[in-house]
């Protein structure tokens, strides 16, 4: 199945977000839980119960439901202690809020704010500015927050991860915020950092431009997918004619896939494939549109739209970007 019949990751996490303020976002989504501590521990053979020092359980208010493990300085942050920052931004016009939903029944949360403009690359590639806020109630993750872009001709999604943003002289750490004592400080401080958009957003129009100047051929595609989606190769593995990159099965596999989507990559015209800036939506399409689903494009793999977006999958995407810009260095 082509990608133009399958949903990206970007429309597959959540719902959209219905309100003007966090509260009534959650409300409406219905995320508007609390979530408490309970101390963890064990009940001996005589029923007695045994704390486990240090450790406590996150549960929600609502359903019982545990949500995590977490350590003695862990400070519970509710939905809508992260989410209401950005009704002020809101109310003064520079976002509006856009998906919310959650992960593993309330592990964790996620929403999305778009701003209301976006840029042009290279005066015709369209692309819409984000902003990504994601907390856990398990302990994986502090109050994070993102910028993201979002490429309107197919909706393949990128997230500036920390090695873009270190790139830009940014440090990663300003836009997130560990549950500890200090949360709210570094919250606020994470909102005045959020200017960085337009800073990312130019660099990587500036790029982009650059990339659609590079032409890469089928073996100069071939490198690139190899090198942007870390694909295991073994020199024992080689065929001059079957294998000459002595790609895995896997990575075989993956590679076919990547060429499939060169025929059918959404908002192409016929030869624009042929360049670097080409090349890199095709692993962002593979990730957003193809991968997330199973083989026959018919099964959404929820763990996998969370990573397209937060995990694994973005860190890829992140890399693909890292080896196209290496082209244009």
């Amino acid at each position: 199945m082509t990608s133009r019949n399958l949903l990206p990751s970007y429309a597959l996490l959540g719902q959209e977000a219905k309100g003007t303020t966090a509260e009534e976002v959650l409300a409406n989504a219905g995320l508007d839980f609390e979530v408490k501590k309970a101390p963890s521990g064990y009940r001996n053979h005589e029923g007695d119960f045994i704390p486990h020092k240090g450790h406590s359980i996150t549960y929600r208010t609502d359903t019982g439901a545990a949500l995590g493990s977490v350590g003695s300085t862990y400070k519970v942050y509710q939905n809508i202690d992260a989410l209401k920052v950005f009704d002020r931004l809101v109310g003064e016009g520079k976002v509006e809020y856009d998906r919310i939903g959650m992960i593993d029944g309330g592990r964790k949360m996620f929403a999305s704010m778009k701003m209301p403009e976006g840029f042009t690359v290279a005066g015709w590639d369209d692309i819409d500015q984000y902003l990504y806020m994601v907390t856990s109630h398990d302990g994986s993750t502090g109050v994070r927050y993102i910028p993201a872009n979002v490429r309107l001709g197919c909706t393949n999604q990128f997230a500036y991860l920390d090695s873009m943003l270190r790139q830009a002289g940014i440090n990663p750490r300003v836009l997130s915020s560990r549950h500890s004592r200090h949360i709210e400080s570094r919250i606020g401080d994470a909102i005045n950092a959020l200017n960085v958009v337009d800073v990312l957003n130019e660099q990587f129009a500036n790029t982009a431009g650059e990339l659609m100047q590079v032409e890469l051929d089928v073996a100069g595609r071939t490198e690139f997918y190899i090198d942007a989606m870390g694909l295991k190769t073994d020199e024992k593995l080689i065929d001059k004619v079957e294998n000459p990159f002595g790609l895995t099965t896997r990575g075989n596999n993956t590679l076919t896939r990547l060429q499939e989507l060169e025929d059918t990559a959404l908002g192409f015209d016929d030869g624009d494939i042929n360049s670097a800036w080409g090349a890199f939506n095709v692993v962002t399409e593979y990730l957003d549109h193809q991968w997330v689903y199973d083989r026959k494009g018919e099964k959404v793999n929820q763990k996998r739209v969370e990573s397209a977006l937060l995990g694994t999958g973005a860190r890829q995407k992140d890399n693909a970007w890292r080896a196209a810009a290496r082209l244009v260095a």
